[in-house]
């Protein structure tokens, strides 16, 4: 993947942005991560730093919050702590399931580790509840786009639930199959996880804001 100069900017304040992060960007701590690229892309002298309010997989896309300044982060943080912000994704999963305008839930306990494909749960000592919403919104013979919502917020949880399911996101190299995975981005040209966070509202501003962006151009060639 080629490295990223400058990313998406849906909106800004003084003392925060919200950006819309490319697949394969880590947020923090690696070479070419969104802090890094923020720093240089931002002018020079408006911000002290650039620090990341709540967590993104390096291989999801979409909305993510950075703050540029500690109160604000500590701030904006609490609100995800709590529950007050809401995430919204879309993911396109293996296999063909049926559409439904209602929300169902999947609520298998995992653990709130990195576990791999073999135990996508984790060890029995170390599961806890966790609770996605989701509801179908297209599907064809070999996938469907589903809508998702966290109920609670456990590391990796929506590509956890979606393998326990038996429909891991497409391109998921954790906790799905890489042969599957391997064939699907020789026949779409893309080798990423068609995970993205689409929605995003919280208390922001001095007031409830929801974000948005559309669905990716990735997700829309598979049906």
């Amino acid at each position: 993947m080629k490295p990223v100069n400058k990313l998406p900017v849906i909106e800004k304040s003084k003392h925060w942005l919200i950006i819309n992060k490319p697949t394969g960007i880590s947020v923090h701590n690696e070479a070419g991560d969104v802090r890094s690229v923020l720093k240089k892309q931002l002018h020079p002298g408006t911000f002290h730093d650039i620090y990341p309010v709540h967590r993104l997989d390096k291989e999801t896309s979409g909305l993510l919050v950075v703050a540029t300044e500690q109160e604000t982060a500590a701030a904006l943080s609490e609100q995800f702590q709590t529950h007050k912000a809401e995430k919204m994704y879309y993911a396109v999963l293996r296999g063909s399931m049926d559409v439904s305008d209602e929300w169902q839930e999947w609520s298998f306990p995992i653990s709130d580790k990195a576990e791999g494909r073999k135990n996508p749960q984790g060890l029995l000592k170390d599961r806890i509840e966790a609770k996605t919403l989701f509801k179908v919104l297209k599907s064809n013979k070999y996938f469907s786009l589903v809508e998702l919502r966290l109920l609670t917020g456990r590391q990796h949880q929506i590509r956890k639930h979606a393998a326990l399911a038996k429909h891991a996101i497409v391109g998921d190299t954790r906790y799905g199959d890489d042969a599957y995975n391997k064939k699907m981005a020789g026949i779409y040209k893309t080798d990423r996880m068609f995970l993205h966070a689409f929605r995003l509202s919280l208390p922001i501003g001095g007031r409830i804001q929801t974000f948005e962006t559309p669905l990716p151009p990735d997700f829309q060639k598979m049906f």
